[in-house]
């Protein structure tokens, strides 16, 4: 009774600060009005579900209720489901104790009936909590037992998801480019199954790894394909999610414009679906921008907004954001005594939170402590009983210690001996791979030299020859007696003009002038102007971070490579458009070529064509990734990376 109480109080309340799901009464009260069975336990686990993002204590409230009527008609799978959603509830409010206590109630219960899913989740959830905390080798762990036991299954949607989480840790871990091998294979499988939901999730992932690596064109790229396939599956919340994510990476470049319609855009799609920690996400986010802006007054709105919100649905995060902002708006606006509260109020509830977490922290090595000293009391008891009896063993417990000994000692002899094998055949692997990358460098450096020679025979030998003929041509012409050979003569030196013209252009072609002597930006600008600039083909070059040259081996590369595309997209494309950037970070260069041409399957055998091989073995020589990213009609995108 007082639990029901309880729920129509939180109910009531609820209904008050949110008149738009007020009409959703009558269907909760029928269903606590419901027939104590299944269906009551199942309907009301729904309901925690459902008011996860609106109301927590609500949810708690129905998950306790689920629970408790669960127990009541010995239900297990009820139980478990009740534990599960509760948990849940407790990890978004970081309550890791609850959480991890809840989980194990379920794990129990799912290994009892013998529910190989149900324990697979669990794992998942389980790893979730270990990330959020820091003990990411634990999540690790976690994560990895949940993927053994789906691809025991053959659960490949399930799989993906396992990835996806591994590559997560991965990232956490700052090993960014296995969690980017994770993200690609979780990807796959997501794919493979037409797991379109999934799919989103994955290109939001990647997008966010290569934020974190400063690749800000491939994290838009990705952030909006999530957003192209969130809007075809009509999900408000991820449609939500990847328009804030987007939007802060305008934030960070500066462009507020488009930052701030895309934050607009994600408001109305919270607001729609009364989703209010995201509200008060984005209103804090907004009100960044508008203070950065000198929109004052406009700040001031989103701010005070957002912190209402924030404090009404209890969510920490969002209400130190919102204090934040309004603390620097009003230090802006010379309203220092009220910029000096607000900071108050940030650093109080900041210390409040980092006190919770502290004592909840200290709390959990207490109860562990007190855990272990009862197990050692009772280990201590079990020895006084059991010594009379270890003198009796000792004997058979010298004789299997020898055979452990002679098996350890046999074990160990086969250990070092494979291993000095392995380690004998990775040295020669590895002396097979120096050479055959010697012999790569060793054939392209003969082909530029031979590229050189020609070219230099093709200016100083044909070029001049040419010449030559042209100027006896000239001297000859003058002297023509009969007026009728004069268009013959006109001919032949237009063909002669041309001829020299196509030498020069050959000769440039070979080994381009600008590429040695100015550098791989002004070599590329001649390049796409020479083959593209009379052709139907409309080209954009972007680039950025050249300050100054890079290593000549990678100009000529990249040069070369580049030139093998544009060839492919004018012959075979059928393109109107390409696009090329190259882009100089830290530590990596990036070249992007992309056009809206017919594409072509990038799984299928065309991939083993001499170009496109000839173009593989030039990124390995320089250990450069290569990437293809194209399906038929659909155009084509080529991401090349590779170290300076």
């Amino acid at each position: 009774m007082k639990v029901f109480i309880s729920l129509a109080f939180i109910l009531c309340a609820y209904f008050q600060i949110n008149p738009l799901f007020g009409n959703g009464n009558e269907h909760i009260q029928q269903i606590l009005n419901a027939k104590s069975d299944t269906n009551k336990v199942k309907s009301l686990s729904d309901l925690c579900w459902n008011y996860r993002f609106k109301s927590a204590d609500s949810a708690l409230t129905f998950g306790q209720q689920a629970l408790q009527l669960a127990t009541q008609i010995n239900f297990p799978k009820g139980i478990a489901q009740a534990y599960n959603d509760m948990a849940i509830i407790y990890i978004d409010k970081a309550n890791f104790r609850s959480a991890t206590n809840y989980l194990n109630e379920a794990m129990k219960i799912r290994k009892q009936l013998n529910d190989s899913t149900g324990i697979a989740a669990l794992y998942n959830k389980l790893g979730i909590i270990a990330q959020k905390q820091g003990r990411l080798k634990e999540a690790l762990e976690n994560q990895i037992e949940a993927l053994k036991i789906y691809r025991n299954l053959g659960q490949d949607k399930w799989i993906g998801y396992s990835l996806n989480n591994i590559a997560i840790i991965h990232q956490n871990l700052g090993n960014l480019d296995n969690a980017l091998k994770y993200h690609q294979e979780a990807l796959e499988y997501r794919i493979k199954q037409k797991d379109r939901e999934g799919e989103t999730t994955s290109y939001g992932n990647m997008a966010n790894l290569y934020a974190k690596m400063h690749d800000t064109i491939q994290a838009v790229n990705y952030y909006e394909k999530a957003l192209s396939l969130s809007r075809e599956l009509k999900k408000d919340e991820l449609i939500s999610a990847n328009l804030s994510n987007i939007s802060n990476i305008y934030m960070g470049q500066k462009k507020y414009d488009k930052a701030l319609a895309l934050f607009t855009e994600s408001l109305q799609i919270r607001e729609r679906i009364g989703d209010s920690k995201g509200i008060a996400s984005t209103l804090a986010r907004m009100g960044t921008v508008y203070t950065e802006t000198g929109r004052f007054k406009e700040a001031s709105e989103a701010l005070n907004r957002s912190l209402k919100i924030a404090q009404n649905v209890a969510v920490l995060e969002e209400e130190l954001s919102a204090l934040l902002g309004l603390a620097k708006l009003k230090a802006l606006t010379h309203q220092t005594d009220s910029s000096f509260v607000l900071m108050r109020q940030y650093i109080a509830l900041k210390d409040s939170v980092y006190d919770t977490r502290l004592k909840q922290q200290i709390l959990d090595v207490q109860t562990q402590y007190e855990t272990d000293k009862l197990e050692q009391d009772l280990y201590l008891i079990k020895k006084d009983k059991e010594f009379t009896e270890v003198k009796l063993q000792q004997r058979k417990t010298e004789l299997w210690l020898l055979i452990f000994v002679m098996i350890s000692i046999t074990g160990a002899a086969i250990f070092l001996f494979y291993r000095h094998q392995q380690r004998q055949k990775a040295a020669t692997d590895a002396e097979r791979i120096q050479e055959q990358e010697a012999r790569i460098n060793a054939v392209f450096q003969a082909q530029e030299e031979e590229r050189r020679r020609i070219a230099k025979e093709l200016h100083d030998g044909v070029g001049q020859t040419i010449s030559a003929i042209k100027m006896n041509y000239q001297s000859l012409s003058g002297k023509a007696a009969e007026k009728e050979l004069v268009p013959e003569f006109e001919k032949i030196g237009k063909m002669l003009e041309n001829a020299g013209t196509e030498v020069r252009n050959i000769s440039h072609q070979m080994i381009p002038k600008e590429l040695e002597q100015f550098g791989l930006i002004p070599a590329v600008e001649g390049m796409l102007s020479l083959n593209l600039e009379n052709s139907p083909v409309q080209y954009q070059f972007e680039h950025s971070g050249f300050s100054e040259r890079i290593g000549s081996q990678i100009e000529l590369v990249l040069f070369r490579v580049l030139q093998e595309l544009v060839s492919n997209v004018i012959k075979h494309s059928k393109a109107s458009q390409l696009t090329v950037q190259l882009v100089k970070l830290k530590t990596h260069v990036v070249m992007n070529v992309s056009d809206n041409g017919i594409g072509f399957d990038a799984d299928r055998k065309e991939k083993n064509g001499i170009g496109l091989l000839n173009i593989a073995s030039r990124i390995d020589a320089i250990k450069g990734n290569l990437h293809y990213d194209s399906a038929s009609g659909k155009g084509t995108t080529i991401t090349i990376r590779t170290p300076l």
